[in-house]
């Protein structure tokens, strides 16, 4: 380059030096009003977003925590927008004033270092104790329980605790004896007969003889339960479904021949004592005899008294019986022999003794006369 171009060079860059000095340069003025609307909307866009945030986790728990991240981005821009926006006017991008506003929005809303795990609220509740029922003779195996977390698409939010215990009841049956059964009737009889409770007692004692026929007892009972209604045969029945049980039984026959004695039924009660049991008391003989008596059947009654005075010989009342069985049959030493007997016997009342004082002395005369 020449020395000509080389000053001229030289005079062209002083110039622009000059000038650069010399010329003013635009004035960087903040925007004042900015400034100060930018704290003012940046307070209405936190409570803003804080009453966003509240109403959010009440109305839908699950919704707000899972779209915490878009709502932080919401509430960015919305104060961001507030932050900028000055009347249609926007904050130069480089501002300081902006850059403080999002930083500081950024640090509250939007803070990294917390991680974005979906928040859940564990409710512990106390486990239930696994309950087990015993039966008599009979295993039983309760399951494992297990621990069930339920997070249910409610407005709250929870994980429940729940313990489930399933069993299984075995049930066997257990055999119980008649004698038991019937011991259970017999004592709810007898709880109904104090509380005066007649059909209960009835309906106890039929489930007695249920269980237990042979219970003569509480037949006798029934029966005279039964006659007490004036169920007349529905009693003779029982007993009599008694004897056929047991022909050797003295107390139902004795009981049968009472109630048809009762009914005016001489024959039916005499019929009923007809047969002899092995080791027949002194009551059922002289009922017996006496019936049989009554009935002009001196065979019955001069065995039944034959039997009287052999079992219980002290009693004038059996050597009466008998004398008068004698006469009758026109046996008259016999009848005479006898009637003496029973005078000395004790037993007899002071009319009978007057009875036998007079047919002592009408068979003297007639032994003498012959």
């Amino acid at each position: 380059m020449s020395a000509t171009n080389k000053a001229l060079l030289n005079i062209t860059k002083q110039d622009v030096d000059i000038e650069r000095k010399t010329s003013l340069s635009q004035a960087d003025v903040p925007n004042i009003e900015s400034k100060f609307k930018a704290p003012f909307f940046f307070a209405i866009g936190v409570m803003s977003s804080l009453c966003l945030i509240g109403w959010a986790t009440l109305s839908n728990a699950p919704n707000a925590i899972n779209n915490e991240h878009q709502v932080s981005e919401a509430i960015v821009e919305d104060v961001v927008e507030h932050s900028e926006l000055s009347k249609g006017s926007y904050l130069p991008v480089n501002s300081p004033t902006a850059k403080i506003v999002t930083s500081e929005v950024s640090r509250i809303y939007l803070n990294e270092n917390i991680d974005e795990k979906p928040l859940s609220h564990h409710i512990e509740l106390p486990k239930i104790e696994e309950s087990s029922i015993r039966v008599v003779n009979s295993d039983t195996t309760p399951t494992k329980a297990k621990e069930v977390s339920i997070v249910p698409d409610t407005p709250r939010e929870h994980a429940i605790s729940q313990t489930e215990s399933q069993e299984q009841l075995h049930v066997e049956e257990v055999e119980v004896l008649p004698s038991e059964l019937a011991q259970r009737n017999r004592d709810a009889a007898k709880k109904a007969l104090d509380n005066s409770d007649f059909n209960t007692a009835m309906k106890a004692y039929y489930r007695v003889l249920k269980y237990q026929p042979s219970d003569e007892d509480s037949r006798k009972k029934l029966a005279a339960l039964l006659y007490g209604k004036r169920e007349i045969q529905e009693s003779a029945a029982i007993l009599q479904q008694g004897i056929r049980l047991n022909n050797d039984s003295i107390d139902l026959r004795l009981a049968l021949a009472s109630l048809l004695q009762k009914e005016e039924q001489p024959e039916a009660a005499l019929s009923a004592l007809e047969y002899i049991p092995l080791g027949a008391s002194v009551d059922y003989l002289a009922t017996r005899g006496g019936l049989a008596q009554k009935l002009k059947l001196m065979d019955l009654a001069e065995e039944s008294y034959q039997m009287l005075v052999a079992k219980d010989p002290d009693n004038g009342r059996w050597w009466l019986g008998l004398a008068i069985v004698y006469e009758r049959n026109a046996q008259v030493k016999n009848a005479l022999k006898t009637y003496k007997v029973a005078l000395t016997t004790p037993g007899l009342s002071r009319s009978s003794q007057v009875f036998v004082r007079d047919r002592i002395k009408l068979l003297e005369t007639m032994e003498g006369n012959e």
